[in-house]
């Protein structure tokens, strides 16, 4: 007798392969990605280091590199650095970023590599990095896909990092609860759920990335977390928000500006003092190439 449910469940994941987000998720949102996005802790990029044994010779490549939060905050432990991402408003400021260190890409001479284009297309040498980071992107990829390009990439006993944390609206507080209810609301308006992908949610329910990693030949190092506290402003809040692939100006067009008036409206009304303290953690899911 056929396993109905294992072909139910091989259907629905040949479905999810081919679901690809859209192209210009971010566009318009890399200046408030820069400025309102928490950046990394210092205790998380000093484990990595200490675990994945960097000494500022190897290769680091920044998948899906935003603005370039992940791979800024290591760059003093890599000697070449490689930074991806599909939009090009985040990979420009990104290199912004560095010509202003002094460390740009405009000879070819030096640290720095930007590329712009969709990570899974990106053509890099096997067996040339040390460390693969992902930072908060990971589910927005094909995992599958990019798991097993990673593992190509990385040279034996090199590491792939993924980093996560940071959103204002993860915590039970009454101003996160009247921020969390807010984003749903808004993001579910006519026409937003366009933004991802149908099943989105199925697809990472019916497969952890740990699953995916291990399937892929990884070996799991394990997850390790660092604790935060932060204090936010109403209009750090908003930007935060207008960072996002669902909520930014872009996104909600003509809508944009009632949106922000609510957002803050409902802010104020639990915390009239305008100071929101947030309790929170970051997180490293660390995973290694076989030597």
């Amino acid at each position: 007798m056929p396993d109905v449910r294992a072909e139910q469940r091989s259907v629905m994941m040949a479905g999810m392969a081919d679901q690809q987000f859209r192209t210009d998720l971010y566009r318009g949102t890399s200046g408030y990605y820069d400025r309102y996005r928490l950046p990394y802790p210092t205790a998380l990029i000093d484990d990595l280091i200490l675990r994945t044994s960097a000494d500022g010779t190897g290769r680091l490549l920044d998948l899906a590199c935003g603005t370039g939060q992940a791979c800024f905050a290591l760059a003093g432990w890599f000697a070449e650095i490689w930074a991806v991402d599909q939009e090009p408003d985040m990979v420009g400021l990104a290199a912004e970023k560095a010509s202003a260190l002094g460390d740009a890409a405009a000879t070819g001479t030096e640290r720095f590599r930007f590329v712009t284009c969709a990570v899974e297309e990106l053509s890099a040498p096997e067996q040339t990095f040390d460390l693969v980071t992902i930072g908060n992107a990971f589910h927005r990829l094909r995992r599958e896909t990019i798991a097993a390009q990673v593992l190509r990439w990385l040279k034996p006993g090199g590491y792939l990092a993924l980093l996560w944390g940071g959103p204002p609206n993860y915590g039970d507080a009454p101003w996160q609860q009247a921020l969390h209810d807010q984003m749903q609301r808004w993001q579910l308006r006519p026409g937003a759920e366009q933004r991802v992908p149908a099943g989105y949610e199925a697809d990472r329910a019916a497969q952890s990335d740990v699953d995916i990693l291990r399937a892929t030949g990884f070996e799991i190092v394990g997850r390790q977390e660092f604790p935060v506290s932060h204090v936010w402003t109403a209009t750090e809040i908003a930007g935060f928000v207008a960072s996002t692939s669902v909520l930014s100006p872009a996104a909600l067009g003509p809508d944009a500006a009632a949106f922000d008036v609510s957002l803050r409206q409902a802010l104020l009304e639990q915390e009239p003092g305008g100071q929101f303290r947030q309790d929170t953690s970051f997180a490293c899911d660390l995973a290694r190439r076989p030597a």
